[in-house]
């Protein structure tokens, strides 16, 4: 393992984050769906449901990857569901990329559920006092 020396360059120049907060669109309210013309019924189509792996590592190494992944779950809209049952290791950057995940999915009204999750992910989130906005427990664990 190498240590880093503390006057040296940082590890990223950038926050990562900060492009999803800003690419993010809000959803459409639904508004257009309620101009039917008389005698006709509405459908509405069956939710969408993708499925996110995070793999066995959510660290500062992963967040740009998992980034994109979450970003494009996010275009396809409908229910989420965060599969974490094999994250072994997590940091905050992890953390934060999954709140920063959660904050887009309220805001463009899409719904995120946990498939599975390991007690290593939900004791770091309640070591940071996140637990409640991503939604998980320790007594949920799987």
């Amino acid at each position: 393992m190498t240590t880093r020396n503390k006057s040296s360059d940082p590890v990223m120049n950038h926050d990562p984050l900060q492009e999803m907060e800003s690419s993010a669109e809000p959803a459409d309210d639904g508004e257009g769906l309620n101009a039917t013309s008389p005698g006709v019924e509405a459908t509405v189509p069956a939710a969408k449901e993708n499925v996110v792996s995070l793999g066995e590592s959510l660290t500062i190494q992963e967040v740009a990857g998992m980034r994109e992944t979450l970003r494009q779950s996010l275009e396809l809209g409908g229910t989420v569901t965060l599969n974490a049952g094999e994250v072994d290791q997590v940091d905050g950057a992890g953390i934060q990329l999954l709140c920063t995940f959660a904050k887009e999915a309220v805001n463009q009204h899409i719904e995120i559920k946990w498939g599975a999750t390991t007690e290593k992910l939900q004791s770091a989130a309640e070591l940071l006092g996140l637990a409640e906005v991503l939604k998980l427990s320790i007594k949920e664990a799987a």
